[in-house]
């Protein structure tokens, strides 16, 4: 297809250049990489698990022996989370620093189809989600987590793939909240506060890190029925062979409204953008 562009009187044609919405997805993920890769990003997807077992399982793994536990061994879906947690705030800043940075509403002027920025970001985040499942693992293995044998009681690489792949899926739904998050928050802050503080609180109280005997018994019955706990179980009992729906359905319910939030939160801001 060509225009006419008036030079010197002359109408001359010039092709108009259409790109495809492929490659803006392509050209918007590789943008994406590049700043996770320049923020520093992937550093600190190997330092967050690294420093998460250096803090929890050098002081207390004496102490959750005595209780019969190996400490590498009960740490490990924790570490995983909380690799994802740390994914699930990059994204948040990222979407909100785009905003702030008024990226966002040049994306909805260009000839863009609504879904490819959502694609690229989401995109970078997978390629960020499977730098932290990796860095996570290294550092289990690290501290002396291994897949559990049949002679142990366990299920292997088989289990350990299901646990893991648990845990993947729990990230990225956990990162397209945070993004929806980072969309229709007012300020970096704001979306750094609302992502940081329910995971931490929710993985200090949760039976990743201590078990449930060693709470108080007033507040059991929080811990063993908040998400992360559940996941936690989940994840141990797919490594260990037990896992039966009963204990993975509250995984897939908390999976599923956590789906829904994202989907409150991008419609609220194709509302707000609409206006």
């Amino acid at each position: 297809m060509t225009a006419a562009v008036s030079s010197g009187g002359l109408a001359l044609p010039q092709a108009i250049v259409r790109i495809s919405a492929l490659q803006q997805w392509w050209v918007l993920t590789n943008r994406g990489l590049t700043k996770v890769v320049r923020n520093g990003e992937v550093l600190f997807a190997l330092v967050s698990p690294l420093m998460l077992a250096a803090c929890f399982y050098l002081p207390l793994r004496s102490l959750v022996a005595e209780l019969g536990y190996n400490y590498a061994q009960f740490l490990m879906p924790i570490i995983m989370l909380q690799s994802m947690s740390f994914v699930a705030s990059a994204a948040a800043m990222r979407s909100a620093m785009d905003g702030l940075e008024g990226v966002h509403a040049r994306f909805r002027v260009l000839p863009m189809a609504e879904l490819v920025p959502v694609l690229a970001r989401t995109t970078t985040n997978v390629a960020l989600l499977l730098v932290a499942v990796i860095c996570g693992l290294s550092v289990c293995w690290m501290i002396g987590w291994r897949p559990l044998s049949a002679e142990d009681g366990g299920t292997g690489w088989s289990g350990t793939l299901v646990a893991v792949s648990v845990v993947v899926a729990f990230g990225l739904l956990l990162a397209l909240c945070a993004d929806g998050i980072g969309l229709v928050a007012k300020t970096p802050e704001a979306t750094s506060q609302l992502i940081a503080f329910p995971t931490l609180i929710l993985g200090m109280l949760s039976t990743g890190f201590m078990p449930l005997a060693a709470f108080p018994e007033w507040i059991q019955g929080f811990v063993k029925n908040q998400p992360i706990s559940q996941i936690v179980s989940v994840m141990n009992r797919a490594q260990s062979g037990t896992l039966t729906w009963q204990t993975f359905a509250p995984t897939v319910y908390w999976c599923l409204g956590l789906l829904a939030v994202a989907v409150l939160l991008f419609g609220t801001y194709q509302r707000r953008t609409a206006r």
